[in-house]
């Protein structure tokens, strides 16, 4: 389990809750799985005074309805600090769910209690963020939901922090792993879908896949530079499908003028979703072996590099999947050939 958020009132500046409500069934009608994750009681809550914004009707996303609370020792969010904010957790959500192909987080068995997502902007911090991977309540916000949070003071015109966030989102709601070249390597790939300057200089191509022990410690032993790692593989599987964004998404604009969504195009959409299922099948696994809950590993082996091995095997499991030996090109044949004797059958 991840830690809970800090509850003293001094970390909370506004409360903004993304609420998928076309695509998520109402708490009284919801019959989570038994497979479903719990939904954990906060004692404490900070007070919370909750204003209901309407649908954001700017991206046509009518089932995304946001929620603001201002903290009044701080000060209000800005309208234009608010609405870019909004339009950038919106335009990436599109770009997750309809680009990507991946499923939302609250249709996923984890998050089936869940009925939104909040995202809490904090004073403690100016520009990072924060992904939980618990459902949880309160008293003072009784319904379940799942959190994330940012700094105060983000501009989403100019920092990514929302999107990357709510990826973070994504991924704890397909698997349980986050080795941080896995979690923090492929979210930081994600920021490459928003930005025209990743087009720039064969950088979606990324840099050539590990070729010894070595060179592949090296990427898991990585963090967010572990991104030229996964946008490489991408390549190698889909050197001549690359996706463009929809004119729509990139018609996006922020209250400066700037786009939302830059990138013009990317490698990897259709073979993510299978990478994740691998790696959402391999968690299972793993916890059935070790007899934990499905969703109730410690936080210490969610990152433990002990699971290097079974990610590994996700991964070669879900390559082989997608293209056949005889299709893979020479470096990416190579690559699995370097992983084969180290991967869990």
């Amino acid at each position: 389990m991840s830690k809970h958020l800090p509850l003293t009132h001094h970390w909370w500046i506004t409360l903004l809750l993304l609420c998928i409500a076309t695509a998520k069934l109402t708490p009284v009608a919801a019959q989570p799985t038994p497979e479903a994750g719990e939904c954990h009681y906060l004692q404490r809550d900070a007070p919370l005074q909750i204003l209901t914004n309407g649908p954001n009707q700017t991206l046509g996303l009518e089932e995304a309805h946001f929620f603001i609370e201002v903290v009044e020792e701080i000060g209000a969010l800005s309208t234009t600090q608010r609405d870019d904010l909004e339009r950038q957790l919106n335009a990436a959500n599109l770009v997750y769910r309809d680009v990507l192909g991946l499923t939302p987080p609250l249709l996923m068995p984890r998050y089936q209690r869940a009925n939104f997502i909040m995202v809490i902007l904090r004073a403690d911090q100016s520009r990072g963020g924060q992904a939980y991977d618990e459902v949880v309540r309160s008293p003072t916000v009784p319904d379940c939901h799942i959190r994330m949070a940012l700094g105060g003071q983000v501009n989403a015109a100019e920092n990514l922090t929302p999107a990357h966030e709510l990826f973070h989102l994504y991924q704890n709601a397909h698997m349980m792993f986050k080795q941080a070249w896995v979690h923090e390597g492929l979210a930081r790939w994600s920021e490459s879908l928003f930005r025209e300057d990743a087009q720039r200089g064969g950088a979606q191509e990324g840099t050539p896949l590990p070729v010894n022990a070595e060179a592949l410690e090296s990427v898991m032993q990585a963090n967010y530079g572990a991104a030229t790692f996964w946008q490489r593989l991408f390549y190698l599987l889909d050197s001549q499908g690359s996706r463009s964004i929809q004119k729509e998404l990139h018609d996006k604009r922020y209250h400066d003028g700037s786009q939302v969504v830059a990138a013009s195009e990317f490698y990897g959409h259709a073979f993510l979703p299978l990478l994740f299922a691998s790696l959402n099948e391999a968690g299972a696994t793993l916890a059935h072996q070790e007899q934990w809950p499905v969703y109730g590993w410690t936080e210490a082996e969610q990152r433990s590099l002990r699971h290097n091995r079974v990610i590994l095997s996700a991964i070669h499991d879900a390559v082989s999947t997608y293209k056949p030996i005889a299709d893979q090109p020479d470096e990416l044949r190579a690559f699995m050939q370097l992983i084969e004797p180290m991967i869990n059958r």
